[in-house]
């Protein structure tokens, strides 16, 4: 329809054809006009002036038509990469995964390392780790939380990612984060069996109580063992150790791994707990679990109802506050300038979940409600975004976290011991899971080898890609190159038509 507009100038140059003008000279004019039979016939003249204005015409109408051009698909190269864990390349489980990496390298693959900064390992470097593997203790990583910056580098479908950890549960943290189709994860099951000393407790002037940790794939395990305060070698668990103290601190030993110290404990642990009428029946499961973790280690451990809440137990190392009301200054203060640790059990806002307490061995523990997040206290000056989680249910959510103030660390248990809450207080873990909190030592998650459950780990692979594939061809709008080619021969159409008026 808009091209019939070339019509247009045809008849307009066709209309504008004007008669000559006749002159009668000389005897001429005295001649009468004769009527002559002539075909009179249609001649056009300025023949590409008038093509001019059509091409112009032309082209406006081909531009209201909206033409594109489509360039060539856009396909960026295919990436492919191997990511390796330091735990997993400081190990001799490395031997298991070595022929699959090999092979990969010689399809293109490239290696790095599966931590924050992605560091790629040199092909020598390589050589040398795969061929001569020793194990050795590797204490950081976060593999949960490294998922989503690996998924941003990698984010075509065309990409290709193989992932290989450990499965041990010390390096998954935090909420499981969802995994690309094309990050392929290969945990690898990591047989380990470590050794150390938890804590070092004075029993008289000559002897020394030592609380020692085992930790295989399948659990965790703490001993008592006395040790003469002078000596210089013991066996624990079957296994030689060297010994050396030093003052109010002890070094300790096994076979090749590195020197351990530990502070020497004088004093026996106190634990003062404070609670309301709603939480009394909780008390009992917390002392039965104390109680429990007392003559299991041989740590003399004190226990003490606080009946007023306006003041806490100063000479305690533990407060547990098992009420729905706001924490009391003097409490956080103490944890604050004198490092206490402080527990804290609302119990309010209870919500309904089914979920199992993650990572808990064997047995499975389930939670039946969780209580609100976050500690109500104005005055407290805590940072949220320092709060780190301890204890995580299957579902993802946190069960108990920790927050750093002042010297001291503030725990919020969401649930509780009773059977309306949780099978803590009926489960024989509940004092293994206290007990590495009520005698820490830093090196405890470092040696911890317990083996993350199969089904935790298979429920993070379920996402699929968030991108979408790069390789669709490319549109372009040709509308201003024709309005521009347009206006070009306009202007040409009136630079001739002003010479030939001058003319």
């Amino acid at each position: 329809m808009a091209a019939s507009a070339v019509l247009v100038p045809i008849a307009i140059h066709l209309w504008n054809r004007r008669q000559g003008k006749t002159v009668k000279v000389g005897s001429l004019r005295w001649l009468e006009p004769s009527a002559s039979k002539r075909w009179s016939s249609i001649r056009l003249s300025d023949i590409w002036l008038l093509v001019l204005r059509c091409l112009i015409l032309l082209l406006l109408a081909v531009a209201l038509a909206k033409p594109v051009w489509e360039g060539a698909p856009t396909t960026q190269q295919a990436r492919k990469a191997i990511f390796i864990s330091p735990e997993l390349l400081h190990s001799t489980a490395l031997r298991s995964i070595k022929p699959i990496v090999d092979a990969l390298l010689q399809r293109g693959y490239t290696l790095h390392r599966y931590t924050p900064a992605f560091e790629v390992i040199p092909t020598e470097d390589w050589q040398v780790l795969s061929n001569n593997p020793t194990d050795s203790i590797v204490s950081s990583g976060n593999h949960w939380g490294l998922l989503p910056a690996l998924a941003q580098q990698y984010e075509q479908a065309q990409d290709s990612v193989w992932l290989f950890t450990s499965d041990q549960q010390r390096h998954f943290q935090g909420i499981p984060a969802p995994l690309q189709e094309n990050i392929r994860w290969v945990p690898v099951a990591f047989e380990s069996n470590t050794h150390w000393v938890q804590a070092a407790y004075t029993l008289s002037i000559d002897s020394l109580l030592l609380i020692t940790g085992q930790s295989t794939r399948e659990g965790t395990k703490f001993n008592a063992v006395k040790v003469a305060a002078l000596a210089r070698e013991a066996n624990i668990n079957g296994k030689s150790v060297r010994l050396a103290m030093q003052r109010d601190s002890l070094t300790a030993q096994w076979g090749n791994s590195a020197p351990q110290t530990v502070a020497i404990q004088k004093e026996p642990l106190r634990i003062g707990i404070a609670h309301d009428k709603a939480q009394q029946a909780e008390v009992r499961y917390l002392q039965a679990a104390v109680q429990a973790i007392s003559p299991y280690t041989g740590v003399p451990i004190e226990t003490h109802i606080i009946t007023t809440t306006t003041q806490p137990d100063t000479a305690a190392t533990w407060l547990f506050w098992l009420n729905g009301g706001e924490v009391p200054g003097s409490w956080l203060g103490q944890v604050q300038e004198k490092g206490t640790k402080l527990w804290v059990q609302s119990a309010s806002e209870p919500v309904p979940i089914t979920a199992q307490l993650a990572a808990s061995g064997i047995e499975r523990i389930r939670i039946h409600q969780l209580a609100a997040t976050g500690i109500a206290n104005s005055k407290a000056g805590i940072n949220p975004g320092e709060a780190s989680t301890v204890w995580l249910t299957t579902a993802g959510e946190p069960l108990l976290v920790v927050q750093p103030l002042g010297l001291g660390k503030i725990y919020q248990f969401r649930s509780g011991f009773n059977p309306v809450w949780s099978q803590l207080g009926q489960s024989a873990q509940l004092p293994e899971l206290l007990l590495s909190l009520l005698l820490p030592q830093q090196a405890a998650s470092n040696y911890d080898a317990r083996a993350l459950d199969e089904t935790q780990l298979k429920s993070t692979v379920v996402q699929p890609l968030s991108k979408k594939d790069k390789s669709e061809k490319q549109q372009y709008s040709l509308i201003p190159w024709l309005v521009f080619l347009a206006f070009l021969l306009f202007l040409a159409d009136r630079l001739i038509t002003s010479k030939r008026k001058t003319a």
